[in-house]
């Protein structure tokens, strides 16, 4: 195997972007403060890796909560203005993103789309409802996105280092007033890691559709809920009913739960038989 000290720098950030791209949620920190042994405190780490932070940022909707501010914002390319300006669509504020540390800074006035906003307000106020009786520690962000598009998107985290897991569900809906149509995708990371290592990455593309206008704006948000909360737990019950075919019956047929004569292994005999054979070759 080549000597990691040999390897140019573009080298070296290219097999660091890697690792960090692919962190398992909530442990970017940990991943981050290991490549940078990788490294060797190289100067070119500290601009190079900001492209890879900022990707992995964006894509898993990492949330921060504004300053003055309860309630979290999703970091996310929807809401991407300029560089690291992003976009609260809910308080109407640009803030800047520190991808390092994820902190946000610089927060100023930035004003809707009069166009689209009583519409995404509307949506935006049913999707707060719906994220917060479904997810526990859920956030979401609706989006006035091109063409008089809307997009929606929903993150939930839950963290237990203490006991070696922790998980990720991001969804993302992008609706279409005109024709009716939602477009959604919803993947779902969780990684184990008690004595072993072992990730679930699950990805799911999605299309509904509804006949409700927005000449009845009510009715067409509360189609538009009503169409992902199903299409949501259809997804979610698929997975649970896959994971318990998994462990009752994929897994079992893996390998035989007793030997070829159908007996118990007594393993203290075994364990006695080793000992005895010891002594007679003595």
């Amino acid at each position: 195997m080549e000597d990691l000290r040999e390897l140019s720098t573009e080298e070296k950030l290219k097999i660091v972007t890697n690792f960090l791209l692919n962190s398992p949620p909530g442990e970017i920190n940990d991943v981050f403060n290991d490549v940078r042994v990788l490294m060797a405190n190289d100067p070119a780490f500290q601009t190079g890796i900001l492209d890879a932070l900022r990707e992995y940022n964006t894509e898993q909707y990492i949330t921060v909560k504004l300053p003055g501010q309860e309630n979290e914002v999703i970091v996310s390319k929807f809401g991407q203005i300029e560089d690291d300006l992003y976009l609260d669509p809910r308080s109407h504020q640009a803030f800047r993103f520190d991808h390092m540390h994820q902190t946000a800074t610089e927060v100023e006035p930035h004003p809707p789309d009069e166009s689209t906003e009583l519409l995404r307000n509307a949506v935006d106020a049913a999707i707060t409802d719906y994220v917060t009786d479904h997810f526990q520690n859920g956030v979401s962000s609706v989006y006035s996105t091109e063409n008089g598009t809307l997009t929606i998107t929903i993150v939930d985290n839950k963290y237990n280092s203490p006991n070696f897991w922790n998980g990720r569900w991001r969804s993302t809906w992008l609706v279409n007033p005109e024709s009716g149509e939602l477009k959604g995708n919803v993947k779902v990371n969780v990684h184990y890691y008690e004595d072993g290592n072992v990730q679930l990455d699950s990805n799911k593309d999605i299309v509904v559709s509804t006949s409700t206008t927005t000449e009845n704006l009510s009715a067409a948000v509360a189609a538009y809920v009503r169409l992902i909360g199903k299409a949501e737990n259809e997804y979610q019950t698929a997975l649970n009913e896959s994971y318990i075919e998994l462990s009752e019956n994929t897994f079992k047929s893996l390998r035989r739960s007793l030997p070829l004569t159908r007996q118990k292994v007594d393993w203290d005999k075994i364990l006695n038989y080793k000992i005895g054979q010891e002594l007679a070759n003595k």
